[in-house]
């Protein structure tokens, strides 16, 4: 029986863990920034950046190019991929929609001269929740036609939104971190940051609760999206800031300032890694089960698999 056991558990397959990190060959976006990607969940990622600039990726990020983008030059900050669409948000209240990552269409979400910063999808109500510059937030049922709703944000910008179906966390400046049932009404939460920007928020490891991150390597969990606590000791950051985290229910991946990543298990104890981004900043990554794309500023792409 001790053979046995040991044979069938020398078969399993190793968790994804992130921890090599390496740049393709030509990012196509040259020196371009860029601030978002997002993944389809079959390997397929696309990023998006300043000068309306919109890259492709059908093999993990180990190649890119560049589609045509209807953004005619406005910066892209925002990307998001659900029931089976890629949106992608940016300069005056721009959207766009592609079935694909190569066609896409262009729309508004009614946020004036406001930027589109973050992009969810609440998957119970069938609802795309837009947040960004002066406290806007906005619903659509199909990411086409949007309503504005009082996010509760008064005007400090609301840098992203997260939701796991049952609760939708929106976060930004000034500490400040809402919460949603449906998307539509937004309660205030004492967020632990103080005054510190919030960047971003996700599921922890395992879907049993919150993570945020923000400005100063500061880090907070909560088990139910309402009560946070700071997390100590330090993330692993230093006193850089945290711009984005992703999580894939087993494994968590962050970064941030001065190029660095980091992953954790539970968002308590980090691993730094070596990114490939050297000192440039790390925007947003995205995470699926057995691949990770990381982007940020001067062009730069790095994947994980």
């Amino acid at each position: 029986m001790l053979i046995a056991s040991h044979a069938f558990f020398a078969t399993l397959p190793a968790l994804f863990s992130a921890a090599g990190w390496q740049q393709p060959a030509d990012s196509s976006f040259g020196t371009t920034d860029i601030n978002a990607v997002m993944a389809d969940g079959d390997l397929s990622y696309v990023a998006v950046g300043d000068e309306g600039k919109i890259g492709l990726s059908s093999n993990s990020g180990f190649t890119w190019s560049q589609v045509d983008s209807p953004f005619l030059g406005s910066n892209i900050f925002a990307a998001h991929y659900a029931n089976n669409l890629f949106v992608a948000g940016g300069s005056t209240g721009k959207i766009a929609t592609s079935t694909d990552g190569v066609s896409w269409t262009i729309r508004t979400v009614g946020f004036g001269a406001s930027p589109v910063l973050g992009l969810s999808y609440i998957v119970n109500q069938g609802l795309w929740v837009a947040v960004g510059g002066s406290g806007k937030l906005a619903t659509s049922s199909d990411a086409v036609s949007w309503v504005l709703r009082n996010s509760s944000f008064g005007v400090s910008f609301i840098n992203d939104v997260y939701s796991s179906g049952n609760l939708t966390i929106a976060v930004g400046y000034d500490g400040k971190l809402a919460t949603s049932t449906n998307g539509i009404s937004w309660t205030q939460r004492t967020s632990s940051f103080v005054f510190d920007i919030i960047y971003d928020v996700s599921s922890s490891s395992g879907g049993s609760g919150y993570l945020a991150v923000g400005d100063l390597g500061k880090t907070a969990i909560s088990s139910d999206g309402i009560s946070w606590a700071q997390v100590f000791p330090d993330s692993s950051f230093g006193s850089s800031a945290i711009r984005t985290v992703s999580s894939n229910g087993e494994l968590l991946v962050a970064g941030g300032s001065l190029g660095k990543i980091a992953t954790s298990s539970a968002g308590v104890s980090w691993i730094q890694r070596d990114s490939t981004f050297e000192n440039k900043t790390v925007k947003d990554i995205a995470l699926l089960e057995n691949s990770s794309v990381a982007v940020g500023d001067g062009g730069t792409i790095a994947y994980s698999v």
